[in-house]
C-alpha cells in the first residue's frame, strides 16, 4: 500500500479528530444523570439532543447513526483506497444482508432495520438478495448469498440466514485484508475473528450447548483449529491464544485482562470489551504516523467507539442504570 496516497485525507483527519469527544467531555456526561445538563453538554457536539429527546431511545439512536453515516460517507468520498473504509463497514453490509434475507424469507418489510453504511448502496444489496445475482459485487459474495439462500430453502430455518451471513462476513474480511496487505489490518481481522469464535464457545458453554452446536457457528478464518477453539476455555487456553497472537501490546488494562485469561475468570462481557480494546491498541500506531492508512483506520475506529460509548451513556441514563454499571461497559476513548 502506497503510504503517500493518504497525505490529503490525513491532513483532513488532523482537523476532524479534534471534533471527537475527549475524556473530559465523557467524564462530564458520566457525572450527571440530569437530562437538561446532558442536553447542554451535547450542544457543542454533532449529537445535539434535547432533554425530551433523551427519553426517546429511537431518537437517540437515529442521531448517533446519522453522524456515523455522515462520517463513513465522507471517508468513502475522500479515501484513496476504498477497501480500507470497507474494513470498518463490512459488519453493516452483512447486517443489511441478514435483514434483506429475513425479509425475503418471511415476506415482510424490515426496511426500518437497514443501515445506510457500506461500499454498496442499499438498492444494490436489495437487488442481490432479490435476484441472487449481481454484477456490482465480487463473484465470491454472490456465491455466498446464493449458498445461504439455498441452505435456507433446504432447512426452512431463519437461523440459517443469521449464521450464514456471519460466516460469510469473516470470509470477506479475510479476503479484504489480504488484498490490502497492511499488517496491522491483518492482525485486527484475526483478533475480530478469533474473539468471535471464543465468544461463541463461551456463550454455548454457558447455555450447556453440545460441541456439534458450536461447530456450526465457528468461523474457519481464525488462527486456531476447530478443536482448539472448543477446548480454549480449559486451563489457560485463552492466555496461550493471546500470547500466540504476538501483538506486543503492554498496558495496565491488558495485563488485567491477561491475568483473568490465565485464571479462567474472564467473563463473556469482558471478551466483548477485549475485542475493542485490542483493536484500539493496534490502531493506536496511527497516532504517530503522518503518512499511510493507519491514521484513517484509527479515526474511523475512534468514531465507532465514540458512538458506542454515547449509546451506553444515553441509554443508561434513559433506563436509570447506575453510573458504575455504565462505566464498566465503556470502551476506550479516542486520545488526541
Amino acid at each position: 500500500m502506497n503510504d503517500t496516497l493518504f497525505s490529503q485525507i490525513n491532513t483532513s483527519i488532523s482537523v476532524r479528530e479534534h471534533q471527537l469527544l475527549n475524556s473530559e467531555q465523557f467524564s462530564k456526561l458520566l457525572q450527571t444523570q440530569d437530562k437538561n445538563q446532558i442536553a447542554n453538554l451535547l450542544q457543542t457536539t454533532p449529537y445535539q439532543l434535547s432533554s425530551d429527546d433523551l427519553d426517546d431511545l429511537n431518537k437517540v439512536e437515529s442521531v448517533l447513526m446519522r453522524e456515523l453515516e455522515k462520517t463513513y460517507h465522507w471517508a468513502y468520498e475522500e479515501t484513496p483506497i476504498i477497501g480500507l473504509v470497507q474494513f470498518f463497514t463490512l459488519p453493516y453490509t452483512y447486517h443489511n444482508l441478514k435483514v434483506l434475507l429475513k425479509s425475503k424469507a418471511n415476506q415482510k418489510d424490515f426496511s426500518h432495520l437497514l443501515i445506510s453504511i457500506g461500499a454498496k448502496s442499499l438498492s444494490e444489496l436489495e437487488h442481490l438478495v432479490t435476484t441472487l445475482n449481481s454484477e456490482k459485487f465480487p463473484k465470491s459474495v454472490v456465491e455466498e448469498v446464493q449458498s445461504i439462500w439455498s441452505e435456507f430453502q433446504d432447512y426452512q430455518d431463519v437461523r440459517v440466514l443469521e449464521v450464514g451471513a456471519d460466516l460469510a462476513y469473516f470470509k470477506h474480511l479475510k479476503w479484504l485484508v489480504e488484498q490490502l496487505e497492511e499488517p496491522i489490518l491483518k492482525k485486527a481481522a484475526l483478533v475480530i475473528t478469533d474473539l468471535y469464535n471464543i465468544q461463541v464457545v463461551k456463550r454455548a458453554e454457558k447455555q450447556n450447548r453440545p460441541a456439534s452446536f458450536m461447530k456450526q457457528l465457528i468461523s474457519d478464518e481464525g488462527s486456531l483449529t476447530l478443536n482448539d477453539y472448543l477446548s480454549i476455555s480449559k486451563d489457560s487456553g485463552l492466555a496461550t491464544w493471546y500470547n500466540q497472537l504476538g501483538l506486543n501490546l503492554l498496558t495496565s488494562e491488558l495485563i488485567r485482562y491477561e491475568e483473568k485469561m490465565v485464571n479462567g475468570t474472564i467473563s463473556l462481557l469482558e471478551l466483548y470489551q477485549l475485542t475493542d480494546i485490542l483493536l484500539y491498541q493496534l490502531f493506536l500506531e496511527g497516532k504517530y504516523q503522518v503518512q499511510g492508512p493507519l491514521l484513517l483506520a484509527r479515526y474511523l475506529f475512534g468514531k465507532e467507539l465514540e458512538v458506542k460509548n454515547l449509546r451506553l451513556i444515553l441509554s443508561g441514563v434513559c433506563n436509570e442504570l447506575p453510573i458504575q454499571s455504565i462505566k464498566e461497559r465503556m470502551r476506550p476513548i479516542y486520545d488526541q
